[in-house]
């Protein structure tokens, strides 16, 4: 890792928003989910919003067909323990990355007075139920295992979450508001499984989050993969040269060389286009310092209580504001809150933007309020 120069925090800004596909769009949304390590999916609307932001057109029906028909998407529960969007191709990377870790569930059963040996023989009977369904919910688990603690049947992940750790499952389309699972060989038969040394996979996730949202600090990387400072440097020394290491206003920072190489490709912040972010966009959760995003009198705007982010305005590569949509029957509303009065010919822009919202979800836009 060779010495570099020192940035200015606009420019590590321009680059960001360059690098997450929000002045040039990807080709495609499987592009932006390779590019990007996967988009948070937690929320799959606001998961449809951030590949909106990054892909011309495109539509919450594409998104429905992309993951539920032509499977070229897949939601697995990925870095931070999350459910992120992934290209399908990418699913042995995801899973080498993670292999031989034990999930939070796991070690909650044996906190439980399981013990180790019968867990994973429930663990293996489950897999076996679901390779025998073409998906399964956890109504049905309740109905084949009526003594198991709801715990382990979690929203957040429980035994399909462990299932999904191992390669062994996604999530399928919802039925009648329950999430369903699917195991893979029965999900995509076809997909060639490949999957790469866990150091060799978590290299790689490494320099896609450098490409996509560096420069970083180790603090900025340990917080997007949820990860040890001790974990990243030793991936970061895998990568080798293509690694730099550097400041951003005298703080130090790492990135790719070959970004470097690129600086002066860059635009300047006032010619970055406006954006209406959906919440948890991946470019908000990047980084543990925000302050090259929100300035600290907003910040509390954006993150909430209990790890909510915001839907945000983004003007100039910073956060402006804050926005959110509601449903009036089939129609939609959007709220715009800016932190301080616009201009009328930006308002003007955002107005668009909003519209275009409502097209994304083929709903008509009711009317746009400022707040």
């Amino acid at each position: 890792m060779k010495a570099a120069v020192d940035l200015r925090v606009a420019q590590a800004t321009v680059a960001r928003f360059v690098n997450n596909g929000l002045l040039t769009p990807f080709i495609s949304p499987e592009a932006a989910a390779i590019h990007l390590a996967g988009v948070q999916a937690q929320m799959l609307p606001a998961a449809g919003l951030a590949l909106w932001n990054r892909v011309p057109a495109f539509t919450a029906a594409q998104l429905d067909h992309l993951l539920y028909h032509e499977r070229l998407l897949v939601r697995l529960w990925g870095q931070r323990g999350t459910l992120h969007l992934y290209a399908a191709t990418d699913w042995p990377l995801i899973y080498a990355a993670q292999a031989g870790r034990a999930t939070y569930w796991e070690q909650e059963a044996l906190r439980d007075g399981w013990d180790a040996a019968e867990y994973e023989a429930f663990i293996e009977r489950v897999a076996r139920w679901l390779a025998e369904h073409e998906t399964m919910g956890r109504s049905d688990l309740r109905r084949l295992v009526p003594e198991i603690d709801d715990r382990h049947l979690s929203g957040w992940g429980g035994i399909f979450a462990i299932l999904t750790r191992r390669g062994l499952a996604c999530n399928a389309a919802p039925t009648g508001g329950e999430a369903r699972m699917a195991h893979r060989l029965r999900w995509r038969p076809d997909l060639r499984w490949d999957p790469p040394a866990t150091e060799t996979a978590n290299a790689e996730l490494m320099r896609r989050y450098l490409a996509a949202f560096g420069p970083a600090t180790l603090a900025d990387m340990t917080c997007w993969r949820g990860r040890t400072q001790a974990e990243i440097k030793r991936w970061l020394a895998l990568l080798g040269d293509e690694v730099v290491k550097m400041t951003v206003a005298g703080k130090p920072a790492w990135w790719l060389q070959s970004q470097l190489a690129r600086l002066h490709e860059l635009p300047e912040p006032a010619e970055l286009p406006p954006h209406l972010l959906g919440r948890f966009d991946p470019l908000l959760l990047a980084t543990r310092d925000r302050s090259w995003l929100v300035d600290a009198v907003d910040y509390k705007q954006v993150w909430r209580p209990a790890g909510h982010v915001e839907a945000t305005i983004l003007l100039a590569g910073r956060i402006a504001g804050t926005w959110r949509y509601d449903w009036r029957g089939a129609a939609m509303v959007v709220t715009l809150r800016p932190f301080a009065p616009l201009p009328p010919a930006v308002r003007t822009q955002i107005e668009m933007l909003a519209a275009a919202v409502a097209a994304h979800f083929a709903a008509p836009l009711r009317e746009w309020v400022w707040v």
